[in-house]
């Protein structure tokens, strides 16, 4: 198990407190009427509907799977994926995410199909990127190019400054642009499926550690019976194909290069685009030698340090004074030890073997068919939204419609679409629809609570602009559907803090359960937590208003939010003695 280094991820399951009312959780969500009228979409001459495509579908454990590349390729990199799985959770149980949050794995193997989820600024050849992972907190998908097996990449963004001039011919190649850095596509899946992993962790880890982890994980060698975690490649191993620079370990890449200063190194984003093109990358090999050099070399005490640093950060930008109380050294010192870790690599990887008897299953094929139209709609649609391409998004969803499709599942993508393209009318009939069909996807429900209140707030049912006690149940009911649908989402527990703050009813001790819950899971959101303190004190539960306000002074470090803790502390009259909320262990 990986608790020799103490990853973890936070826990998923629900609680099972109740907070609104049985009857309410087993009611219906009401709809309008009893048929929802959908919206009507009108083709103009100047813009046909495109040609239907034609991917493949199959599902397998945790994903549904899209391709147009050939079955037999798709099923070979899936089979092998499903090896790598089962290695990682063997070594890593947290790993296992079936039931986090709906996933996708889309595979480009044929006309470009990869660039259509490429961002305006990573287009070209000279972008190192063949693998993507887009999420938004409730679905998440990897996209895959099957295409590349070689790449240019000229004068990666992460060499132009820092690189120092090298006399080896094949790495100086690699910066003046020769179009054949070797990439394996197998690897980058790996990537991107540990990267999943690692965003579920709240809040997330810095963008350097996931990267350093990744790299560490996608070169995990596993048999049915041995998983070996840490190994480096030997140095004075050459390359077998001629010609061709490959993706190499930091003791390689590292070899006679300069390295960038250490806040430098921490201060890369992950949606960046050093973040997003690692290949040919200085910031992800020298992330990658970092990690290795706290995690596999020397005692125990640099593994402590590093988790010591990473909690201490709780999501906030790293310093140096923080750093030196973590491991004792300056960034300086750290650069030394790295470029020695590089240069003289000294490490002890982690081996695991299954028991004597026991071995890794051979797993079994994807199955294959001809995916619907509305599949297709839906998963490219969903995954060109994350990638940003709003218009290409939306086509993608509303060829299939227009075609006749009402699968609930698209209905649900094209409603939460239409919300974020801020056309709430339409967004709210196929958000009615798909509630009403009780499509397994918590988002709907909360963006048809948010388009309910919205509505009530324009038309307030009670005196003062409040709320009637119909108007918060009609709100309310969608989210106790949310509620007990995976992934949990912040959006809910703010939703449901939004509707009672404006009640004309005050609700009672057992009606703010939610809230509580809402805290334990999100206690790392200084927003949220103040929203919820609000909520508590507006309603005179002020012991728990000051506990909360605590908790928000402990975990923030904005000062225009700590300001607004202290005003709401000073506001209140002295605590009693109520039952406070403690936040869920992570």
């Amino acid at each position: 198990m990986l608790g020799w280094f103490g990853l973890g991820v936070h826990p998923f399951g629900l609680l099972a407190a109740g907070c609104l009312g049985a009857s309410l959780f087993a009611a219906p969500i009401p709809t309008e009427s009893d048929v929802v009228e959908l919206p009507t979409f009108t083709i103009q001459e100047s813009r046909l509907l495109p040609e239907p495509e034609s991917w493949r579908f199959a599902q397998i454990s945790g994903f549904e799977v899209l391709s147009n590349a050939s079955d037999g390729k798709a099923t070979r990199l899936i089979k092998d994926f499903q090896r790598f799985h089962q290695a990682l959770i063997a070594a890593w149980p947290p790993a296992d995410l079936r039931s986090a949050m709906p996933s996708s794995l889309i595979l480009c193997g044929k006309r470009g199909a990869f660039d259509a989820f490429r961002r305006a600024n990573e287009q070209g050849p000279d972008v190192g990127l063949i693998s993507l992972s887009l999420r938004d907190g409730e679905v998440s998908t990897i996209v895959i190019d099957l295409e590349s097996t070689t790449l240019s990449l000229v004068t990666p963004e992460s060499f132009t400054v820092t690189a120092a001039p090298v006399t080896d011919d094949a790495e100086a190649n690699v910066l003046s642009g020769i179009p054949d850095f070797a990439v394996s596509y197998y690897e980058q899946l790996y990537r991107e499926y540990i990267r999943f992993v690692l965003a579920q962790v709240q809040p997330r880890s810095p963008a350097w550690f996931e990267e350093g982890i990744s790299q560490i994980f996608m070169r995990m060698e596993f048999s049915p019976t041995t998983i070996t975690i840490g190994k480096v490649e030997d140095p004075n191993t050459t390359s077998i194909t001629a010609n061709t620079i490959e993706d190499r370990d930091f003791n390689v890449a590292l070899r006679r290069r300069a390295l960038m200063p250490m806040d430098q190194l921490f201060a890369v984003e992950h949606d960046s685009r050093t973040a997003r093109n690692p290949l040919g990358n200085l910031w992800a090999k020298q992330a990658y030698a970092f990690v290795h050099l706290c995690l596999y070399s020397g005692d125990a005490s640099l593994q402590k340090a590093l988790l010591t640093f990473l909690r201490r950060l709780g999501g906030q930008p790293a310093n140096e004074t923080l750093f030196r109380e973590c491991f004792g050294k300056s960034y300086k010192d750290m650069l030394i030890d790295i470029r020695a870790h590089a240069e003289f690599t000294r490490y002890k990887a982690v081996q695991l073997r299954l028991k004597k008897g026991e071995r890794m299953a051979d797993p079994t094929p994807p199955e294959f068919r001809e995916a619907t139209q509305s599949e297709i709609g839906r998963i490219k649609g969903d995954a060109l939204r994350l990638a940003g391409n709003a218009n290409a998004a939306r086509e993608a969803l509303i060829a299939p419609y227009i075609r006749g499709e009402r699968e609930p599942a698209l209905l649900a993508a094209l409603g939460l679409n239409e919300a974020a393209a801020g056309e709430t009318a339409r967004a709210r009939k196929f958000l009615e629809a798909a509630a009403k069909a009780e499509v397994v996807r918590p988002r709907v429900y909360i963006e048809l609570a948010r388009l309910r209140l919205a509505q009530a707030n324009a038309a307030p049912g009670e005196a003062g602009g409040k709320l009637s006690a119909s108007q918060v149940i009609s709100v309310l009911q969608p989210l106790a559907v949310a509620r007990n649908q995976p992934p949990p989402l912040i959006e809910l527990y703010e939703t449901f803090a939004a509707v009672w703050s404006n009640s004309a009813s005050a609700p009672t001790a057992a009606n703010l359960t939610l809230i509580d819950e809402g805290v334990r899971r999100f206690y790392q959101r200084p927003a949220w937590v103040l929203q919820a303190a609000r909520l508590k004190a507006q309603f005179g539960f002020t012991g728990d208003a000051h506990s909360l306000a605590d908790l928000g002074l402990k975990v923030s470090s904005d000062p225009a939010i700590r300001e607004q803790f202290e005003a709401l502390k000073a506001s209140l009259p002295p605590p009693s003695p109520e039952k406070t909320v403690a936040p869920d262990k992570p």
